[in-house]
């Protein structure tokens, strides 16, 4: 399947947020990151139900979909922003107007949840997301300079944004050195190895796959990387990426459990692929913006990827 690169974001166009997945709280959060989108020059169209609150939930599925299909039919939309993430993005991928996005490609924006919907994305349509800042987490609170730096880079189509590496002073752990190049894919791990099995994961042969999660123990981590390994997602890799695994731990206090850097390396065991720890994606407020669906390259002993096409059309 041949790419879908959404045109470069120019000021002046016009940005929608949604919330496909959680609830906003407190919901006075999306007006603060819509003023901050305004600030920059971009015009804002808020999903009629992006208020909404059906349990754990941001409205029910048919309302949640309407805003993310309406906005996909939108020809005055540019990107589509998440709000946030939580849980529920997965419910509505069998609903997903793909036609829409074929005819009409534009940039989805988020992490964490919506790794779901950008995975869905890829392998529906070929369409290249942006893993990034979201309008009622970063952009509410006002985003690291740095990370919002390198995502309005990254979707305006400004070349310097292809080097990505960490800020200085953040360095990265070569666990298996060497350089890689393929297709950049991944998002959070839960959500990739929930879509296993699914028509929904594109396939991961010749990626460089990158993977962070919050809050988990990591038996589970160990867990869901098995499964891939076992599901035979890891045999193929060019490279592996690991971000940040922001809060997870051992799932008793003092529990001399392994640790990511040991866990890694035991289940990526009799692969050959290069893999570096410690990049600075995932659930922090200081990240870098990936698009997936692009070629790039990995070189794990200097802890930097850089793009080897444009992400943009």
């Amino acid at each position: 399947m041949s790419l879908l690169k959404p045109p470069r974001l120019r000021p002046g166009d016009t940005i929608a947020v949604v919330c496909p997945a959680g609830p906003v709280v407190p919901i006075e959060r999306i007006a603060a990151g819509v003023s901050r989108l305004e600030s920059r020059g971009y015009r804002v169209k808020v999903g009629r139900n992006a208020a909404g609150r059906h349990g754990h939930l941001a409205g029910t599925d048919a309302a949640r979909l309407d805003d993310l299909n309406g906005f996909l039919r939108d020809p005055d939309v540019r990107m589509i922003l998440a709000a946030r993430g939580g849980y529920g993005t997965p419910r509505l991928l069998e609903g997903v107007d793909y036609a829409a996005v074929r005819r009409d490609p534009k940039w989805v924006a988020g992490y964490s949840d919506i790794t779901a919907l950008q995975m869905a994305l890829l392998a529906k349509t070929g369409l290249v997301t942006v893993s990034g800042p979201m309008a009622a987490v970063e952009f509410a609170a006002g985003p690291d300079p740095f990370t919002e730096d390198h995502f309005w880079r990254l979707v305006t189509g400004d070349p310097s944004a292809w080097e990505i590496r960490n800020p200085p002073g953040r360095p990265t752990v070569a666990l298996r050195s060497g350089s890689a190049e393929g297709v950049l894919l991944g998002g959070c791990l839960s959500l990739v190895a929930a879509l296993v099995g699914t028509p929904y994961l594109p396939d991961t042969g010749d990626a460089l796959l990158v993977l962070e999660d919050i809050h988990e123990h990591w038996h589970r981590v160990d867990r869901m990387l098995m499964q891939l390994r076992l599901a035979g997602r890891l045999g193929g890799l060019a490279g592996l990426v690991l971000g940040q695994f922001t809060n997870c731990r051992a799932a008793e206090p003092g529990d001399p459990g392994l640790g990511l850097a040991e866990i890694a390396g035991e289940v990526a065991a009799g692969t050959a692929f290069p893999i570096v720890a410690g990049f600075d994606y995932g659930h922090e407020a200081r990240k870098v913006s990936l698009p997936w669906g692009v070629r790039a390259r990995l070189d794990a002993d200097d802890g930097s990827l850089r793009l080897l096409e444009s992400p943009v059309a």
